[in-house]
């Protein structure tokens, strides 16, 4: 069973000021994605590169129904690396793997949203630990044959470097071992995570 990395979310308050803070500091200038019906957020999309990219979510204010993700968002002050994803065709064997591992895992949710050229893409995720880790535990997605974001969405960025970060690291990776998940953990004051992205105005770094 492989777990790839899917990619990379920066949780915001607001999707239009984090996407133009984003153009600024990067160059290029995320867009597509769509709205989540049913679960409260919005996105807009880069390609960091060949079935990878990096997500800029938000809250639709045009929905009133909320998730767990959307309800994180509100309470954001400012824009920040909020979580990952892994990418599976095996989702239900992730989910007795994180039992026997000591997760809490989600049953699988199915979701879908509709871009910008009417194509509508479904897929369903599984939250590997809906208690004590949190987002330092990834999620992972199985796209269903729908076309990968990556590649419709902008070029100019690519991936440097990815980390989780984390007070008990030690604790951490022996659960990415137990797994399979191939993502470095390193030890932090709190829980995070810091990315680099090679971008038409230089490295940035965002955490």
């Amino acid at each position: 069973m492989t777990l790839t990395l899917d990619h990379i979310l920066l949780g915001a308050p607001d999707l239009d000021a984090a996407t133009t803070a984003f153009s600024a500091l990067s160059g290029v200038t995320p867009s597509g994605g769509g709205s989540h019906p049913g679960f409260g957020t919005r996105n807009k999309l880069v390609s960091l590169g060949e079935a990878l990219f990096f997500e800029v979510i938000a809250p639709d204010p045009e929905q009133l129904a909320k998730g767990r993700r959307a309800d994180g968002l509100s309470d954001l002050a400012a824009p920040k690396m909020m979580a990952f994803c892994l990418r599976s065709s095996d989702l239900l064997a992730l989910s007795e793997r994180a039992t026997a591992a000591g997760l809490s895992p989600q049953t699988p949710v199915p979701m879908s949203r509709t871009r910008p050229d009417g194509v509508t893409l479904n897929w369903e995720i599984l939250y590997l630990d809906t208690e004590g880790w949190g987002d330092a535990v990834p999620f992972v997605i199985d796209w269903k044959g729908s076309p990968h974001p990556a590649e419709t969405s902008p070029e100019g960025c690519a991936l440097t470097d990815f980390a989780v970060l984390h007070p008990d690291a030690a604790k951490l990776r022996a659960v990415y071992e137990a797994m399979g998940i191939d993502v470095p953990v390193k030890s932090a004051l709190a829980p995070g995570f810091l990315l680099k992205l090679d971008t038409p105005n230089g490295e940035v770094v965002l955490t």
